[in-house]
């Protein structure tokens, strides 16, 4: 029941209450860690970024198990892991698929959950599937191919066969949960929700039908802010908090934590360490998580303290049980690293010259919907 207002001149920082206004001073005495920078933005706490109108019932996520009556029929908005829970609720709660309309902007490629289970027993399909990926990149001659491969060997799964999917969020789903996905046959791909009225849903490419007293769930929230540029050890007086390894929130905390502890010197010798994974949203994203994941990876071997660490973190199971991986499952993945290295330059000019001209359609599109001139945007 606080917030944080900032320094008070002094190199004080200055926290305030919430219940009563009043002010407290706290002295940093080693560093300030900013846990905001990739600040998670959710349903219940943000407003949609559409209109409703009067009259129109619109809910986050979490207010579905108060409902207190059926509804003719419930939309939901967003295709994200959010948008996936609220339908995969809704079918177990024995609503028909029928009944459902799932608002689609932009398919996302998905991880099969079975790939990424903890515990020695699931130790060979993990590392197969660590295996598997490299083994993909290092085959693949585009990156078209590259997913082709990804999706042939399980390692992404997608929610339309016939639906080329254009994002990546790390999304992660079992094979029933896609299953029971699939079973809901009204998809909307028409891009964003713009507004919602009492009877007319516009989207950015088109429009559709409101029943009366038919219930949306505004599941459209961004997730995670995705900032760029931005160390993680600001000198000796901060740290921003980022991902180090992909899709690993928890962990990539943690280990934050360790190196601020283990690692002598100053900020340059932490941030070689913890160079940041970008957060993911297109679909090449896929390919620079992976290198910068991997080349983080490489950089803490050679330090003792960390890789003791690392082999007694709970969140880094992978390190920990290492010895307990059958040898041949350890010997394709070394190949596989191997034989992938080569291929990651030509892959990640192509994800440049892809953003290129994904930046040039959405900079052609921003001059059409507003005289106002478009803005510069860097490929990733």
């Amino acid at each position: 029941m606080a917030e944080h207002v900032g320094a008070d001149g002094q190199g004080r920082q200055r926290v305030r209450s919430l219940l009563d206004g009043r002010e407290t001073l706290v002295t940093v005495r080693r560093k300030l860690v900013h846990a905001t920078l990739t600040g998670t933005e959710v349903p219940a706490t943000h407003a949609p970024g559409y209109r409703v109108a009067a009259g129109v019932r619109c809910v986050p996520p979490n207010a579905l198990p108060g409902i207190a009556r059926p509804h003719p029929r419930y939309t939901v908005v967003g295709g994200g892991k959010t948008g996936m829970d609220a339908c995969l609720w809704l079918l177990q709660q024995g609503t028909a698929a029928e009944r459902i309309r799932w608002i689609v902007p932009n398919d996302a490629w998905l991880l099969d959950r079975a790939n990424v289970q903890p515990g020695v027993e699931n130790l060979r399909r993990f590392f197969e599937s660590l295996a598997a990926q490299l083994e993909c990149v290092a085959q693949a001659g585009s990156l078209d191919q590259l997913f082709a491969r990804l999706e042939a060997t399980g390692q992404l799964l997608r929610l339309d066969p016939g639906v080329q999917p254009s994002a990546y969020r790390c999304a992660t789903v079992s094979r029933h949960e896609l299953a029971q996905l699939r079973r809901i046959g009204a998809v909307l791909r028409l891009g964003r929700v713009r507004e919602i009225g009492p009877e007319q849903l516009l989207l950015a490419r088109g429009q559709a039908d409101v029943l009366p007293d038919e219930l949306f769930i505004d599941c459209s929230a961004s997730g995670f802010r995705s900032p760029r540029g931005v160390p993680v050890f600001e000198g000796d007086a901060a740290i921003h908090l980022q991902m180090v390894r992909q899709c690993a929130p928890p962990f990539s905390g943690a280990f934050t934590a360790a190196v601020e502890c283990l690692v002598e010197g100053g900020a340059a010798e932490r941030n070689a360490l913890c160079a940041p994974v970008p957060l993911p949203r297109h679909d090449t994203d896929w390919v620079t998580m992976q290198l910068t994941t991997l080349q983080n990876r490489q950089r803490w071997s050679p330090h003792a303290p960390l890789m003791r660490w690392l082999a007694g973190a709970r969140l880094d199971y992978g390190t920990a049980m290492r010895s307990q991986v059958p040898p041949d499952v350890l010997a394709r993945y070394g190949e596989a690293l191997r034989a992938a290295a080569p291929r990651w330059p030509a892959l990640l000019a192509a994800c440049a010259e892809r953003a290129a001209l994904r930046a040039g359609t959405q900079a052609r599109s921003a001059a059409r919907a507003s005289p106002a001139p478009a803005a510069n945007l860097t490929p990733a």
